[in-house]
């Protein structure tokens, strides 16, 4: 039998060609593909990850926005329907700011389930400040994905500056 190029695939596996084969072959020296290998001297090569795709940067950027930050001890989370409502109560501040009305409470309840009452000037802050890290984010991303080739530990947070 002739068996070529083995190496691990990212689960652990053995992918080999035998006999002009391409076979996955569990690394259990109970299976007889797997002996084989080794009685031969072959050399497993190592698991290669691929390369980091924009689409993989997209994802990493996305997991930073939804898990949010904390700002001034409110936890500001991401999700589509939190950053609707924050801007929704953003807008309801201005509105207050514009017609005098500076010390109306509202209560914003965040990521952790904690209820602040902020003033119009503090809830708008607040949107201000999510909304700045979010372009920070974004612009990480576009950076990232601007590398040739990307850098495979594109998630490490050295990359993402001020985003945390």
């Amino acid at each position: 039998m002739m068996i070529e190029n083995p190496r691990y695939d990212e689960g652990g596996y053995i992918i080999a060609t035998l006999d002009g084969v391409q076979m996955v072959i569990p690394d259990d020296m109970g299976n007889r593909h797997r002996r084989e290998i080794e009685e031969l001297g072959l050399t497993i090569a190592a698991y290669v990850p691929p390369p980091p795709t924009g689409e993989d940067v997209n994802a990493e950027r996305q997991r930073r926005i939804i898990d949010g930050a904390v700002f001034n001890g409110i936890h500001v989370t991401g999700r589509d329907e939190d950053i609707m409502n924050l801007t929704n109560l953003a807008l309801a501040a201005q509105v207050r700011i514009a017609g005098g009305d500076t010390t109306t409470l509202t209560t914003y309840r965040d990521g952790g389930n904690v209820d602040h009452d902020l003033t119009p000037a503090e809830v708008l802050g607040l949107w201000q400040q999510a909304s700045a890290r979010v372009s920070a984010i974004y612009a990480a991303s576009w950076a990232l994905k601007a590398m040739e080739p990307i850098p495979a530990d594109y998630a490490n947070d050295s990359y993402w500056g001020a985003t945390q």
